[in-house]
Parts: C-alpha cells; sequence; structure tokens
C-alpha cells in the first residue's frame, strides 16, 4: 500500500472513530448485568415490631447476663444508619442474600438512664430462615432484630461498645451524620 493510499484510509477511519462514543474495555468473563434489588421486607427502624423485639431481647438477656432487673421503657430519635438491599442473582460482586437495616436510637432503662441502642433488622431470618415460606397466618416472622445497650454489654457479645451492630460497609450508609463505618 502506498503512503497516499494509506493516508487516504487513514482519514476515513478518523472521522469514525472519534464519532464513536467511548466506552470502557470489559473483561471477557465479567457480564455487564447487574440484579435489581428486592423490594424490601425488612420494616423501618421506628416500626413497634421491631422495637419490641428489641426490647424484649434486652429483658431477657438483662436478668441472666447482667444479672439485674432492668427493663427498657421508652424509646427515642430512631434513625436509620445504613442499608444494604438484598440482591440474589448478582453475580459480580458477590450476592447479598440477606436484606439488613442498621438503626440507632435512645432508651430509658429503668435505672432512670438515657442509653443508646444499636439495632439491626436482618431479613430471612427469622425460624431457620424460612423467610416467608411458612405462610400468611404463620406466627413466623421472615425477619429478626437484634439489639445492644451501649455500656450494658459487659459479655462483649456484640463486641466492645457493640461494634458489631455499629458497623456497616460505607456504601450502605444512609444520609445520617455521625456514622460509623469499618473502613
Amino acid at each position: 500500500m502506498t503512503r497516499l493510499g494509506a493516508l487516504l484510509l487513514s482519514l476515513c477511519i478518523l472521522p469514525a472513530i472519534v464519532a464513536a462514543p467511548v466506552l470502557p474495555a470489559a473483561a471477557a468473563d465479567i457480564q455487564a448485568y447487574r440484579a435489581d434489588a428486592i423490594p424490601s421486607k425488612v420494616p423501618a427502624c421506628d416500626d413497634a415490631a421491631v422495637l419490641g423485639e428489641v426490647e424484649d431481647q434486652f429483658e431477657y438477656g438483662a436478668p441472666r447476663m447482667l444479672e439485674a432487673k432492668l427493663e427498657i421503657l421508652e424509646f427515642k430519635g430512631m434513625f436509620e444508619k445504613a442499608y444494604q438491599p438484598q440482591v440474589k442473582d448478582d453475580p459480580y460482586p458477590a450476592p447479598n442474600p440477606i436484606e439488613r437495616r442498621y438503626c440507632q436510637a435512645k432508651a430509658l432503662i429503668s435505672d432512670h438512664q438515657w442509653r443508646t441502642v444499636y439495632y439491626v433488622v436482618e431479613y430471612p431470618m427469622g425460624y431457620a430462615a424460612a423467610g416467608d415460606y411458612l405462610g400468611f397466618f404463620s406466627p413466623v416472622r421472615g425477619w429478626k432484630a437484634e439489639g445492644c445497650v451501649l455500656g450494658l454489654d459487659e459479655w462483649h457479645v456484640y463486641g466492645a461498645n457493640c461494634q458489631s451492630l455499629r458497623r456497616f460497609p460505607p456504601e450502605a450508609a444512609t444520609d445520617n451524620p455521625g456514622f460509623v463505618s469499618k473502613y
């Protein structure tokens, strides 16, 4: 091919290359598929059933672990700190089969002190993680709430200062200031 032919060919191809949109290169083994998040089945942080489960858990554990007759009398200032949707069929990164909502509140304990409570609501985490498979009229819920009262977890069941219920990936954080991340 002569220089003139090569110049003409490059002048014909150049506008096509410049006009084409620039896309990032994708590896052959990674699919460009993203699974959609499943609609939420986790109740909100201020839901009465969630707060009731956190209260029941504390009132069951306090006399047995702390050897003190403590109760939660009142909740206030409930808010969501982070939310991770349930994604079942996402090939990359790994799927997230459990939906989680990280929450924080203040609780009035029967020793007349307001304490911070960290709690997480997860789905499916019910009876043997059966979810909704036990039927509509089943008393078994598909979600579970676990809480930790700051300063009253002497056995560090949830880590020092309730860390396992306070930590979450930063991309799950909602727009509330003062969240605690593990990164």
